[in-house]
């Protein structure tokens, strides 16, 4: 009991040794250096130099007669207050922090743009990609190519992609959306409607296949490719690049696809449908309503 009290003590910013004290002290209620040293084997020298530091901590009182006497305060109360001036000074470190980080942030985005060297990065967890994310928007893109397919969308990254979608929409990004492999587009309609934008300018295509099935172009500086490896969430691993080869690569794949006439189109922006409803002269019905 006394060994595992002594550690609790350390949790409080304790020394072993002033924990033993201070044990020793509380078990007596009001003792002296001599018996203190007695029921902790310490040397008199030790404690009478850790002594201060506890009374300084609001542990104990001394009596001013010699030899004086030692006496502990209210346990819980003198712990107690320890746990208060620890959040306090917890309180004042983490508005610092924060008071530093958005200075250094000012500061870093203050400084001018440098040419961006080709960049090959693995993007292997959530906070990674996540993080890529908000440098996306932070350069306002215009527009997004993204390529993926009905299973994708249907796995647990499309809860990530319906977030993506509407920050993007918010952002004024037009989107360009292809779903690769569904012939049910019925199916994939409803499907489709999970993902629509409240706002903004948003347009999906089906097609039969693609070079690759899973990645996102940014404007045309940047590209993220969906891997097979997962992130511990259960996520498909990115590998971004900012490579103009390899861009220019996917880039050209979309437009392919796109324009393909084997490409079906699954939704239009408003200004499509209102466009072909004016030609018409009767409502536009694409193949799947927004609801």
């Amino acid at each position: 009991m006394q060994e595992d009290f002594v550690l609790k003590l350390t949790d409080f910013g304790f020394t072993i040794n002033q924990a033993k004290i201070y044990l020793s002290i509380i078990q007596a209620g009001k003792t002296c250096v001599d018996r203190i040293a007695k029921n902790t084997q310490l040397h008199k020298q030790d404690i009478y130099k850790l002594l201060p530091k506890l009374e300084k901590m609001g542990l104990i009182t001394r009596t001013i007669d010699k030899p004086f006497m030692v006496e502990a305060l209210p346990f819980e109360r003198s712990l107690g207050g320890l746990i208060v001036k620890e959040k306090s000074r917890l309180g004042h470190r983490i508005a610092k922090l924060e008071k530093h980080l958005k200075e250094m942030s000012e500061e870093i985005q203050q400084q001018p743009e440098m040419y961006e060297e080709s960049r090959f990065v693995l993007l292997t967890t959530n906070v990674a990609v996540e993080s890529r994310c908000e440098a996306i928007f932070k350069k306002k893109p215009k527009r997004f190519m993204i390529v993926s397919t009905f299973e994708g969308l249907r796995s647990r990254v499309g809860i990530y992609y319906r977030e993506f979608l509407q920050i993007a929409a918010d952002n004024g990004v037009k989107v360009k959306l292809i779903v690769v492999g569904q012939e049910d587009f019925v199916e994939l309609g409803k499907l489709i409607e999970k993902f629509v934008p409240d706002n903004g300018d948003f347009e999906v295509k089906a097609v039969g296949s693609c070079s690759s099935k899973g990645y996102l172009v940014v404007d045309d500086g940047e590209v993220w490719i969906l891997t097979r490896q997962k992130t511990r969430r259960g996520c498909p691993v990115v590998f971004w690049t900012n490579d103009l080869n390899i861009v220019d690569f996917y880039l050209e794949d979309f437009e392919d696809c796109w324009s393909s006439s084997r490409s079906v189109t699954i939704y239009q922006t408003k200004m499509q449908r209102e466009a072909v409803s004016m030609m018409k002269s009767t409502p536009f019905i694409p193949q799947f309503i927004p609801t």
